[in-house]
Formats: C-alpha cells, structure tokens, sequence
C-alpha cells in the first residue's frame, strides 16, 4: 500500500472482499478446515496478481475465517501463509505461476502446523493441503480470473492503467 492514505472505494473493496473470502470459508466450513481442505474462498487469491489491496484484503478475510477453524494457532499460522502467498503472487503477476504460491507456501505452513500440533504427517498433510489449493486456486480461481478479465468494467477495477493504492 502506498504512503497515502486508502480512499473510501479502496477500504469499501478491501471489506468486500475480505467479507467475501471469510463468508465462503465459514459457510462451507466442511470444506475449508482439516488436513484436506478445499477451500473454496481460496479462488479468490487470483485476485493478488492484480493490485496490492487484494493481497491485504484476502489477509484479513483468511484472518477472520481462521477464527471459526477450531485451532487457534490457525488464525496465525494460516494466516501468516496467506500474507506470504497474496505478497509472492503480486510479486510474480503472471496468474499461472503465481497459482502455485499458495500450494506451496499453505502446504508447507498449514502442513507444519498439523504436524507439530496434531501429530499429522507432514508430507500427508502437505500434500492434502497442497492439493486443495491447487484445486480452489489453479483449477477455479485462474479461470474466473481469466473470464472476470475479459469484461470491460471488471478489467478497470482489476487492472487498473494508472497505478492506485
């Protein structure tokens, strides 16, 4: 984020989609928590590859989610994953390698965290974690990404030709 402060439409898009991404994971809750998670609010991090202010938005809607997911270590662990993936795939900004951040960096993570905390195995909890992210990242969240792109207005908010907060 820059310097300046937000305006009101950059911090009203930051509550929306934070809101967005901790609604989806708490409704479907059987989903998005546990050594197999699918979640698919995770789709949603495509959207890191387009402005900074996603990166911060998906941050504190995965913090606010995390406090439903019945391990309290996950509102800081799980959380600290999302920080580093939304930051690598700004970075990288090419949405298909950019996909792969949060596998990796959730698996890693979240699969260390199982392991330390309930004794899962690691590379099982890696790769149960990984897989899901693929899933809701790579598998829907590149495609929508891709479509949302192809319209005009959504393209001017997601890709904005001057540079904005």
């Amino acid at each position: 984020m820059s310097k300046r402060s937000l305006s009101p439409s950059a911090m009203t898009q930051i509550a929306v989609i934070a809101a967005m991404y901790a609604a989806l994971t708490v409704v479907l809750s059987p989903l998005s928590y546990g050594m197999i998670q699918i979640r698919l609010a995770e789709a949603l991090m495509m959207l890191c590859v387009c402005r900074k202010r996603w990166c911060v938005a998906l941050s504190i809607g995965c913090a606010a989610a995390n406090l439903f997911s019945g391990m309290p270590l996950d509102v800081l662990f799980g959380s600290l994953a999302t920080v580093i993936a939304a930051f690598l795939m700004y970075r990288i900004k090419k949405p298909l390698p950019a996909s792969l951040m949060p596998a990796l960096v959730n698996g890693a993570i979240i699969g260390a965290e199982l392991y330390f905390f309930m004794e899962v195995p690691f590379w099982a909890a890696f790769i149960g974690v990984a897989v899901g992210e693929l899933i809701s990242v790579m598998c829907i969240g590149v495609p929508l990404l891709t479509v949302a792109a192809q319209s005009d207005k959504l393209r001017k908010i997601l890709y904005p030709s001057k540079p904005q907060p």
